[in-house]
């Protein structure tokens, strides 16, 4: 029994030591990587962000991270209330394309044994989103029970991507958890379009459409923080899959 242990032990500590040394011959095959203590490092990252994003947007199996472009997501769910307005939205089967045309313009880090803060300055082109709906909604004595599907087109995005996190020891290595993700898009064109708002009344959905096309600028600005908010949870999710899964050092080493 004592030699089966013995076996057992030492069967497990190979398979450790094996699956921690394919992950650091692993992660320089997908993502370039880039000295913290050095005073190049931006323009290091602007180069390993920009082949990352490529790469990120077909996946990699290897970290567990899905396709980001197209990005697909089950569901969300808004409640708005304002004044005479007040909804409740949800949306599910949910796909964004867009990404993989992104330009990655600038990156700034700013990380030590305390703190990681990341910026990455992109635009994009386009950005397409695609799904399902159903809304209740009521403006004065106007009410709305709709179940549809829904597109949005935006273009010429400016934006951000701001990460911040902090350093954690695991099991003898120090990873990077990211808790923060923050997006704030400037969008220079938005259309969209949802089916079935009045389904008994296509022209009144029609309408409905149009109006919200015209004023498409207030509509953002109201429902950004609860984008931003999804965002924020989707980010962190998605490069926690990276940062938790590197060790930091491994990632972004450091020189003396």
């Amino acid at each position: 029994m004592l030699v089966k242990q013995l076996t057992l032990t030492k069967v497990l500590s190979v398979l450790v030591l094996l699956a921690n040394c394919h992950g650091r011959i692993e992660i320089e095959k997908y993502l370039k990587t880039c000295d913290r203590n050095s005073p190049d490092v931006n323009d290091c990252l602007l180069e390993a962000i920009t082949e990352g994003l490529t790469l990120m947007c077909d996946g990699i199996p290897d970290l567990g991270l899905p396709p980001i472009d197209p990005y697909e997501q089950d569901d969300i769910k808004v409640e708005y209330k304002r004044n005479q307005i007040s909804a409740k939205m949800y949306m599910k089967d949910i796909v964004v394309a867009g990404l993989r045309q992104a330009k990655v313009l600038d990156a700034r880090l700013r990380a030590d044994e305390e703190r990681f803060h990341l910026e990455v300055d992109m635009t994009s082109p386009s950005v397409f989103v695609t799904g399902r709906y159903h809304g209740e909604g009521r403006y004065n004595s106007l009410r709305v029970n709709a179940t549809g599907g829904f597109n949005t087109t935006m273009r010429d995005l400016v934006y951000t991507w701001k990460l911040d996190g902090k350093p954690l020891k695991r099991d003898g290595e120090t990873f990077v958890k990211i808790h923060s993700f923050y997006m704030r898009p400037d969008v220079g064109d938005l259309q969209a379009y949802a089916s079935d708002i009045f389904p008994d009344n296509p022209q009144l959905t029609e309408l409905a459409n149009q109006i919200t096309n015209q004023n498409w600028r207030i509509m953002y600005r109201e429902l950004l923080p609860y984008a931003q908010a999804n965002w924020n949870l989707t980010g962190v999710k998605i490069a926690n899959k990276i940062f938790l899964k590197v060790p930091y050092d491994q990632l972004f080493p450091a020189s003396s």
